[in-house]
Parts: structure tokens; C-alpha cells; sequence
């Protein structure tokens, strides 16, 4: 599918999101939404981001986060990650699974806007070694910012650490630290 086709079908479903008049459940309806009445299970979100990339290159995430709202504006945040890759350029196939976990806190502005900074600890096949049984861990600080509306959010992020073990393909490249997810958001 060619670039311009994407970008349209992305805009029509952020322009469709926005239509519906739902409760966001990452933030309150109400501007300065008072939280100090609520008990802790409904001030608690999850939801997460899932992608999938089939063909040479195969790449699937799964990645469920658990946040909670401290103010009608502002959440911290875990989440788990698990990542299976496999690349049939080689032979036999180079496949492995990255796992691990994160800590967000996430900033509301501008009524849908969202700063966002996040701290990943991944570990993942060490291929830098001669021997690429052995695991190691690997940093990953994101900051930056999107949309979140209705449950929907897009972000895009930079890796203020650039770790050379990074197993992420930046959204511009192999030498790109910026990523984009998509994602949704759920009320429990």
C-alpha cells in the first residue's frame, strides 16, 4: 500500500475517533475533573499497543500497560512488553523474543494533547557477541508527546539514550531514535 493511501486511511480513523462523544478513559470529561472522591479501582486505565509486521522481515509486539490517574491531567503508569521477531534474510531464519517491562507518567494539555516520558528495561538476544545465545538488558528513556482521545492515543517518541543494543527500528530508519505507536485505552 503506498504511503499516501496509509496517511489517508490514519487520518479517516483519528477523524472518526474524535466523532464519538465517550468518556476518554485516560482523562476525566470535565476539564478539572476532581479525582479525590473516586476510589482507587476507577481512577486505574489499561490498554497498550499491538503491532504486526508479516513477510522477510517478521515482527510482532504485544505491549499492555496498567496506568492510574493522579489528577484529572496527570498518570503514571507500568507496562509489559514482548516482542517476537524473525528475519528470513539469513539462513536459517534469525528469529528471537525481546520481553521486559516499563514505568510511564504521561501529561494532559491542550485538552487531547499528551506529554509523555517513559523508561523501558528490555532483554533481548545479545547479537553483537560472537555467540548469540547469551541475553543482555538494554535501556530505553522515551520522551515525547501525541493525541489521546476516546480512548485512542498516537505518540511520538525519541530514545534520549540511543543504546547500540536497541533492538527498535526507528520510524525513519535504522539509525532513527524516533518511534510512533498507536494505541488504545480502556477503563477497568
Amino acid at each position: 500500500m503506498s504511503f499516501k493511501i496509509c496517511t489517508l486511511t490514519f487520518l479517516l480513523l483519528v477523524a472518526s475517533l474524535s466523532s464519538f462523544s465517550q468518556y476518554d478513559p485516560d482523562y476525566g470529561d470535565e476539564e478539572n475533573e476532581d479525582l479525590s472522591g473516586l476510589p482507587f479501582k476507577e481512577r486505574l486505565y489499561t490498554g497498550g499497543n499491538f503491532w504486526a509486521n508479516f513477510g522477510t522481515f517478521t515482527n510482532v509486539e504485544i505491549s499492555p500497560l496498567l496506568g492510574y490517574r493522579i489528577t484529572s491531567d496527570y498518570s503514571v503508569g507500568v507496562g509489559l512488553k514482548y516482542n517476537y521477531f524473525s528475519d528470513r534474510r539469513f539462513t536459517p531464519a534469525l528469529t528471537s523474543s525481546i520481553y521486559g517491562g516499563s514505568v510511564f507518567t504521561r501529561y494532559r494539555f491542550f485538552d487531547k494533547l499528551v506529554a509523555h516520558a517513559e523508561f523501558e528495561l528490555l532483554n533481548v538476544s545479545n547479537f553483537n557477541s560472537i555467540s548469540s545465545t547469551g541475553r543482555i538488558w538494554v535501556p530505553v528513556g522515551l520522551v515525547g508527546g501525541g493525541y489521546a482521545s476516546n480512548g485512542f492515543q498516537v505518540l511520538a517518541l525519541y530514545d534520549l539514550i540511543g543504546d547500540p543494543n536497541n533492538p527498535y527500528i526507528g520510524t525513519f530508519g535504522g539509525n532513527s531514535r524516533i518511534y510512533l505507536r498507536v494505541g488504545f485505552l480502556f477503563n477497568l
